[in-house]
């Protein structure tokens, strides 16, 4: 991936004009304070990177200050300084990445430069940022809310200049304008509605594309005693003006909760239907119809604690999946507990595939609502088991089952030739108080694994150790070893060991250094998944909360 140097000026002309006149009105009032808050995060990383036999030497260093000044009693200033030169990964950048002017009074509040915003579940708006997959899509605009007890009104409008890490052709540019109002019409139940107009410049791998798309959407919650719910429903309309076409699609997520006295349980269903496309055009990840990136509805899918867990085997399809997730908790005495969590997902619709005309055929199912386990529909389910138990104050002992699987089907030569994994991971934690000062924690996952892809060995087995040892409330030593059977590790390893020394100083200073071997593997949160290469090296950080 190319990473062009960005760099912009160290402060705009209209935001030093804005923070001297805030500071000039605040002297001329005289009884105020500013109280500054400042939070500082320094990364550094020297070592190799390999895949598939071939490494290369890499160095990163990052460091992002966000500073808050607060004006009262209605006033914050605040921006970001980042220094990403190099970054660990995504676009070089140095100067002010974010930088705002807030003001608030009783209820309303009015906010200039960047920032994030979420209506509802995300049907149809969720911008947000997530540094370790370099993904961004913070808005810089301009955003007035009003809050009461029966209503909440969000007017925003402004641009989204949208980079993909992961898809290195998304380079993309959206003008959007949006609001939202939510109605609490009785007590305990609310109604929203949405609507999001965007005007976006999507780069081709040749050429590029210009659209407008609308998206509107209602949604409802409600709480009653012990039972709560949601359900939310968006439609998109997209017109792509290049090639003088359009294209609708739809989303549906809907949630279902009850609390008992020591008991709980949560039902989440998605119907996602953004963009279905015929098995030619669905991997074309450029194209213009697609589910738009300021989109990010919940993926109904459990994300977990553990590593062996966190390298999900699937990767949420937003523009043609549909599923539905049951989670739930007992416990057994007030030390004991026990959680529980199953999920299933699929495509909707069968394709044939005619090897004369070298075209596909949809087939639409009557009850594609639900999700299947039918390969033709490339289904993945999830089962997982967990229990803990409390048997110090500050000692537990947890233990775990994982049972999933994920194929991914063929639709040019059929079930033989396609892709299907397998896992059973089991992970055991133990976690205990030597003394007041001293703890420590011992970890274990285990994978069972199958892999009809793999040439060498279908079925492997992993295990990964952690141990972390403490002495409160300064001083962390933790070691890392994993291995595994595969012998077709994309790093042509079998082994990897890691350690790592944490420090924190003055209350407000954590400092951490590592040295070692890290396997690295596909990592995903909130739906967006990155592979990220193996690492041999060390890693430095520094963080301050001031």
């Amino acid at each position: 991936m190319s990473r062009a140097k960005k760099k912009c000026e160290l402060l705009p002309d209209d935001l030093i004009s804005v923070i001297l006149f805030l500071l000039l009105y605040t002297q001329h009032s005289l009884t105020q304070t500013i109280v500054p808050s400042v939070s500082n995060i320094l990364r550094y990383g020297n070592g190799e990177r390999g895949f598939v036999g071939s490494t290369q030497q890499v160095s990163y260093f990052e460091n992002l200050t966000d500073i808050r000044l607060n004006f009262p009693p209605s006033v914050t200033i605040g921006f970001r300084l980042l220094t990403d030169d190099p970054p660990e990964i995504g676009d070089s950048f140095q100067g002010i990445q974010r930088r705002f002017v807030e003001f608030r009074q009783d209820n309303f509040s009015l906010r200039a430069g960047n920032f994030n915003e979420m209506f509802g579940r995300g049907l149809a708006l969720n911008l947000f940022e997530n540094r370790g997959l370099a993904y961004d899509s913070w808005m810089d605009g301009v955003k007035a809310q009003y809050k009461t007890s029966f209503i909440s009104a969000t007017i925003l409008g402004g641009t989204i200049n949208f980079r993909d890490s992961v898809t290195i052709a998304r380079h993309e540019l959206y003008k959007i304008r949006a609001g939202n109002i939510e109605m609490n019409l009785i007590k305990g139940f609310m109604i929203g509605i949405s609507f999001v107009d965007a005007s976006g410049f999507i780069p081709q791998f040749v050429g590029s594309k210009t659209i407008k798309a609308e998206i509107p959407e209602i949604y409802s919650q409600f709480q009653f005693s012990s039972v709560s719910g949601f359900i939310g429903y968006a439609h998109k309309w997209t017109n792509v003006l290049t090639d003088t076409s359009s294209h609708n699609g739809d989303g549906v997520y809907a949630a279902l909760s009850y609390k008992g006295k020591g008991f709980g349980i949560t039902m989440d269903y998605k119907d996602y239907r953004y963009d279905i496309l015929d098995p030619f055009d669905r991997g074309a990840s450029e194209r213009s119809t697609r589910m738009l990136p300021f989109q990010n509805a919940p993926i109904v899918q459990k994300e977990f604690n553990y590593t062996l867990l966190t390298r999900a085997l699937h990767q949420v399809d937003f523009n043609d999946e549909v599923g539905f997730q049951i989670e739930g908790y007992y416990s057994l005495s007030s030390s004991t507990m026990i959680n529980l969590n199953g999920s299933i997902a699929s495509r909707h619709h069968y394709y044939d595939y005619n090897e004369k005309t070298f075209l596909f055929t949809e087939r639409k199912r009557n009850s594609s609502f639900l999700p299947t386990p039918e390969k033709r529909l490339s289904p993945y389910w999830e089962l997982f088991f967990e229990a803990e138990h409390y048997f110090e104050e500050t000692s537990a002992i947890r233990f775990g089952a994982a049972r999933r699987e994920n194929i991914l089907y063929n639709d040019f030569t059929g079930a033989q030739f396609s892709h299907t994994q397998q896992a059973t991971i089991i992970p055991l934690q133990l976690q205990y108080s030597l003394t007041q000062e001293y703890s420590i924690i011992v970890q274990t996952e285990n994978e069972f694994a199958y892999d009809s892809y793999n040439t060498s060995n279908e079925h492997y087995y992993t295990q990964l150790l952690t141990i972390i040892f403490t002495r409160s409330p300064n001083i962390s030593i933790a070691t890392r070893y994993e291995h595994t059977t595969n012998t077709a590790d994309p790093s042509n390893r079998q082994d990897w060991l890691v350690g790592e020394v944490g420090y924190t100083f003055g209350q407000s200073h954590t400092t951490t250094i590592s040295y070692g071997k890290e396997r690295g593997g596909q990592i995903c949160s909130n739906g967006v998944c990155q592979y990220q290469l193996p690492f041999e090296g060390i890693r430095f950080s520094l963080r301050s909360q001031i």
